[in-house]
Protein backbone atom coordinates (compact mmCIF):
# COMPACT_ATOMS: atom_id res chain seq x y z
CA UNK A 1 0.00 0.00 0.00
CA UNK A 2 1.20 3.39 -0.10
CA UNK A 3 2.02 5.71 2.04
CA UNK A 4 4.80 3.41 3.86
CA UNK A 5 2.10 0.90 5.77
CA UNK A 6 2.39 -2.66 5.79
CA UNK A 7 1.24 -4.81 3.27
CA UNK A 8 -1.00 -8.03 4.30
CA UNK A 9 1.45 -11.20 4.48
CA UNK A 10 4.06 -9.36 3.17
CA UNK A 11 6.85 -12.27 3.91
CA UNK A 12 5.02 -14.81 1.65
CA UNK A 13 7.02 -14.57 -1.42
CA UNK A 14 10.04 -14.67 0.43
CA UNK A 15 9.93 -18.93 0.40
CA UNK A 16 7.60 -19.85 -2.05
CA UNK A 17 10.04 -19.60 -5.45
CA UNK A 18 12.70 -21.46 -2.84
CA UNK A 19 15.25 -21.79 -6.34
CA UNK A 20 15.47 -17.93 -7.24
CA UNK A 21 18.02 -15.75 -5.84
CA UNK A 22 15.69 -13.36 -4.65
CA UNK A 23 17.10 -10.63 -2.93
CA UNK A 24 20.23 -8.55 -3.48
CA UNK A 25 22.51 -6.98 -0.78
CA UNK A 26 25.11 -4.54 -0.68
CA UNK A 27 27.48 -4.35 1.63
CA UNK A 28 30.57 -1.67 1.99
CA UNK A 29 33.99 -3.12 0.74
CA UNK A 30 37.72 -0.68 0.79
CA UNK A 31 36.88 0.96 -2.95
CA UNK A 32 32.67 1.33 -2.51
CA UNK A 33 29.68 -0.80 -2.22
CA UNK A 34 29.41 -4.02 -4.09
CA UNK A 35 25.87 -5.43 -5.01
CA UNK A 36 26.02 -9.07 -3.86
CA UNK A 37 23.19 -11.92 -5.09
CA UNK A 38 22.02 -13.39 -2.17
CA UNK A 39 19.96 -16.87 -2.24
CA UNK A 40 17.90 -17.15 0.82
CA UNK A 41 16.53 -20.12 0.66
CA UNK A 42 18.37 -22.26 2.21
CA UNK A 43 18.45 -20.58 5.55
CA UNK A 44 15.70 -19.83 8.34
CA UNK A 45 15.41 -15.81 8.32
CA UNK A 46 12.65 -15.45 10.26
CA UNK A 47 12.74 -13.21 12.66
CA UNK A 48 13.45 -9.85 10.55
CA UNK A 49 12.58 -6.65 10.27
CA UNK A 50 10.69 -4.98 7.21
CA UNK A 51 11.49 -1.26 6.27
CA UNK A 52 8.42 -0.44 3.46
CA UNK A 53 9.79 3.33 2.27
CA UNK A 54 6.59 4.74 0.55
CA UNK A 55 5.70 8.05 1.33
CA UNK A 56 6.27 7.72 5.06
CA UNK A 57 7.90 4.81 6.38
CA UNK A 58 6.79 2.00 8.69
CA UNK A 59 8.68 -0.95 10.38
CA UNK A 60 7.50 -4.15 10.97
CA UNK A 61 8.97 -6.74 12.82
CA UNK A 62 8.22 -10.39 11.04
CA UNK A 63 8.29 -13.93 13.12
CA UNK A 64 6.80 -16.03 10.56
CA UNK A 65 4.79 -15.86 7.57
CA UNK A 66 1.27 -15.11 9.54
CA UNK A 67 3.05 -13.55 12.10
CA UNK A 68 4.17 -9.15 12.27
CA UNK A 69 3.77 -5.97 14.29
CA UNK A 70 4.97 -3.06 13.46
CA UNK A 71 7.49 -2.04 16.08
CA UNK A 72 8.12 1.79 14.66
CA UNK A 73 8.21 4.21 11.94
CA UNK A 74 8.89 7.35 10.64
CA UNK A 75 7.43 10.39 8.89
CA UNK A 76 10.25 10.21 6.68
CA UNK A 77 10.12 8.87 3.55
CA UNK A 78 9.76 9.43 -0.40
CA UNK A 79 7.11 11.94 0.07
CA UNK A 80 9.66 13.92 2.31
CA UNK A 81 12.16 13.92 -0.54
CA UNK A 82 9.24 14.63 -3.47
CA UNK A 83 7.99 17.33 -1.53
CA UNK A 84 11.08 19.03 -0.73
CA UNK A 85 12.51 18.90 -4.30
CA UNK A 86 9.61 20.61 -5.60
CA UNK A 87 9.81 23.17 -2.98
CA UNK A 88 13.94 24.20 -3.23
CA UNK A 89 14.66 23.14 -6.96
CA UNK A 90 12.95 22.90 -10.67
CA UNK A 91 12.62 19.39 -10.18
CA UNK A 92 8.72 18.70 -11.07
CA UNK A 93 8.92 14.46 -10.80
CA UNK A 94 10.87 11.84 -8.69
CA UNK A 95 12.57 10.79 -11.66
CA UNK A 96 13.50 14.28 -12.66
CA UNK A 97 14.58 14.72 -8.75
CA UNK A 98 16.88 11.50 -8.81
CA UNK A 99 18.55 12.29 -11.97
CA UNK A 100 19.41 15.53 -10.69
CA UNK A 101 20.69 13.80 -7.61
CA UNK A 102 22.94 11.54 -9.57
CA UNK A 103 25.05 14.56 -10.48
CA UNK A 104 24.85 16.66 -7.25
CA UNK A 105 27.63 16.42 -4.19
CA UNK A 106 25.74 16.81 -0.78
CA UNK A 107 29.15 18.02 0.54
CA UNK A 108 28.31 21.58 -0.75
CA UNK A 109 25.02 21.50 1.20
CA UNK A 110 25.59 19.06 4.26
CA UNK A 111 28.43 19.91 7.40
CA UNK A 112 30.68 17.53 8.32
CA UNK A 113 32.73 16.61 11.08
CA UNK A 114 36.21 17.58 9.84
CA UNK A 115 34.01 21.16 9.22
CA UNK A 116 33.79 21.48 13.03
CA UNK A 117 36.60 19.73 14.65
CA UNK A 118 39.03 19.99 11.78
CA UNK A 119 41.37 17.03 10.36
CA UNK A 120 42.82 16.07 13.62
CA UNK A 121 42.38 12.05 14.53
CA UNK A 122 41.16 12.82 17.80
CA UNK A 123 38.42 15.11 16.65
CA UNK A 124 38.40 16.75 20.04
CA UNK A 125 37.84 13.35 21.92
CA UNK A 126 34.60 12.30 20.07
CA UNK A 127 37.01 9.52 17.16
CA UNK A 128 34.24 10.65 15.31
CA UNK A 129 35.34 9.89 11.17
CA UNK A 130 36.15 13.29 9.60
CA UNK A 131 33.51 12.61 6.68
CA UNK A 132 30.40 11.96 8.69
CA UNK A 133 27.60 13.63 8.35
CA UNK A 134 27.24 16.33 11.24
CA UNK A 135 24.64 18.38 10.40
CA UNK A 136 22.38 18.59 7.60
CA UNK A 137 22.01 21.03 5.19
CA UNK A 138 24.41 23.73 7.91
CA UNK A 139 26.51 24.96 5.00
CA UNK A 140 23.46 26.98 3.91
CA UNK A 141 23.89 29.46 6.51
CA UNK A 142 27.29 30.15 5.38
CA UNK A 143 28.23 32.37 2.70
CA UNK A 144 30.08 30.11 0.17
CA UNK A 145 28.52 29.81 -3.14
CA UNK A 146 24.93 28.94 -3.41
CA UNK A 147 24.29 24.82 -3.95
CA UNK A 148 22.91 23.61 -7.30
CA UNK A 149 19.83 21.66 -7.95
CA UNK A 150 21.78 18.68 -8.41
CA UNK A 151 23.50 19.34 -5.24
CA UNK A 152 20.24 19.64 -3.03
CA UNK A 153 18.55 16.39 -4.20
CA UNK A 154 21.67 14.64 -3.75
CA UNK A 155 21.56 16.44 -0.22
CA UNK A 156 17.82 15.35 0.33
CA UNK A 157 18.55 11.79 -0.58
CA UNK A 158 21.38 11.43 1.76
CA UNK A 159 19.51 13.06 4.63
CA UNK A 160 16.17 11.00 4.66
CA UNK A 161 18.41 6.98 3.57
CA UNK A 162 21.02 8.27 6.56
CA UNK A 163 18.19 8.54 8.94
CA UNK A 164 16.18 5.78 7.67
CA UNK A 165 19.48 3.58 8.30
CA UNK A 166 19.99 5.02 11.61
CA UNK A 167 16.53 4.28 12.59
CA UNK A 168 16.45 0.64 11.15
CA UNK A 169 19.55 -0.35 12.66
CA UNK A 170 18.57 1.11 16.11
CA UNK A 171 15.12 -1.08 15.87
CA UNK A 172 16.88 -3.83 15.41
CA UNK A 173 19.29 -3.75 17.75
CA UNK A 174 16.22 -3.15 20.65
CA UNK A 175 14.94 -6.42 19.08
CA UNK A 176 18.09 -8.36 18.55
CA UNK A 177 18.14 -8.85 14.76
CA UNK A 178 20.97 -8.02 12.20
CA UNK A 179 19.00 -8.85 9.03
CA UNK A 180 16.67 -5.66 7.72
CA UNK A 181 14.86 -6.22 4.30
CA UNK A 182 13.77 -3.02 2.76
CA UNK A 183 11.04 -2.34 0.48
CA UNK A 184 9.03 0.76 -0.75
CA UNK A 185 8.69 2.47 -4.05
CA UNK A 186 11.23 4.99 -2.45
CA UNK A 187 13.71 2.25 -3.16
CA UNK A 188 12.78 0.90 -6.38
CA UNK A 189 15.30 1.22 -8.90
CA UNK A 190 16.78 4.20 -6.49
CA UNK A 191 20.63 2.47 -6.25
CA UNK A 192 21.87 6.17 -4.77
CA UNK A 193 19.63 5.94 -1.43
CA UNK A 194 20.26 1.90 -1.32
CA UNK A 195 24.14 2.75 -1.79
CA UNK A 196 23.43 5.41 1.14
CA UNK A 197 21.77 2.71 3.71
CA UNK A 198 24.15 0.76 3.72
CA UNK A 199 27.13 2.25 4.01
CA UNK A 200 25.64 4.16 7.05
CA UNK A 201 24.47 0.38 8.16
CA UNK A 202 28.42 -0.36 7.82
CA UNK A 203 29.21 2.77 10.08
CA UNK A 204 26.84 2.29 12.97
CA UNK A 205 28.07 1.09 16.19
CA UNK A 206 26.23 -1.28 18.37
CA UNK A 207 23.83 -0.72 21.16
CA UNK A 208 23.31 -3.00 23.53
CA UNK A 209 20.15 -3.27 25.69
CA UNK A 210 19.15 -4.98 28.62
CA UNK A 211 15.43 -5.62 29.45
CA UNK A 212 13.94 -7.21 32.36
CA UNK A 213 10.31 -7.11 33.09
CA UNK A 214 9.13 -4.40 35.04
CA UNK A 215 12.29 -2.23 34.18
CA UNK A 216 14.62 -2.12 31.44
CA UNK A 217 18.49 -0.21 31.43
CA UNK A 218 19.93 0.78 28.36
CA UNK A 219 23.70 1.20 28.16
CA UNK A 220 25.76 3.08 26.33
CA UNK A 221 26.57 3.59 22.43
CA UNK A 222 29.40 1.54 22.01
CA UNK A 223 30.63 -0.74 19.24
CA UNK A 224 31.45 -4.04 20.39
CA UNK A 225 32.78 -5.94 17.04
CA UNK A 226 30.51 -8.02 16.28
CA UNK A 227 29.00 -7.73 12.04
CA UNK A 228 27.21 -4.77 11.33
CA UNK A 229 23.47 -4.27 10.62
CA UNK A 230 22.60 -6.18 7.27
CA UNK A 231 20.66 -4.17 4.59
CA UNK A 232 18.60 -6.87 2.02
CA UNK A 233 17.24 -5.45 -0.75
CA UNK A 234 14.42 -7.37 -2.92
CA UNK A 235 14.79 -8.07 -6.68
CA UNK A 236 11.07 -8.74 -7.75
CA UNK A 237 10.27 -5.79 -4.60
CA UNK A 238 7.61 -4.10 -7.23
CA UNK A 239 5.47 -7.52 -6.95
CA UNK A 240 5.34 -7.67 -3.39
CA UNK A 241 1.50 -4.89 -3.08
CA UNK A 242 -0.24 -6.96 -5.88
CA UNK A 243 0.74 -10.33 -4.10
CA UNK A 244 0.02 -9.02 -0.53
CA UNK A 245 -3.32 -7.78 -1.99
CA UNK A 246 -3.78 -11.25 -4.22
CA UNK A 247 -3.26 -13.43 -0.98
CA UNK A 248 -5.65 -10.87 1.31
CA UNK A 249 -8.14 -11.48 -1.40
CA UNK A 250 -7.45 -15.10 -1.05
CA UNK A 251 -7.80 -15.40 2.45
CA UNK A 252 -11.13 -12.82 2.64
CA UNK A 253 -12.92 -15.40 0.32
CA UNK A 254 -12.10 -18.68 2.16
CA UNK A 255 -13.38 -16.75 5.17
CA UNK A 256 -16.68 -15.79 3.08
CA UNK A 257 -17.08 -19.68 2.13
CA UNK A 258 -16.74 -20.42 5.35
CA UNK A 259 -19.67 -18.09 7.08
CA UNK A 260 -21.29 -19.04 4.01
CA UNK A 261 -21.81 -22.79 4.73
Amino acid sequence: PRGGGPAPRRSVPLRTHDKEPRTSSERAAARGVVRVQRDLSGINFFPFLLCNVGTGCSILKVTSESQFERVSGTALGGGTFLGLCRRLTKAASFKEAMDMAEDGDARKVDMLVRDIYGEGEDRAGLQLPGDLTASFFARALSAEPKASDADLCKALVVMISQNLAQIAHLNAQVHGLRRVFFTGNFLRGNDLAMRTIVYTLQRMPRVVVHGELGRRKRDLLLPVGAEPTEAVFFRHEGYFGAIGAYLEQCRNCASAAEQGR
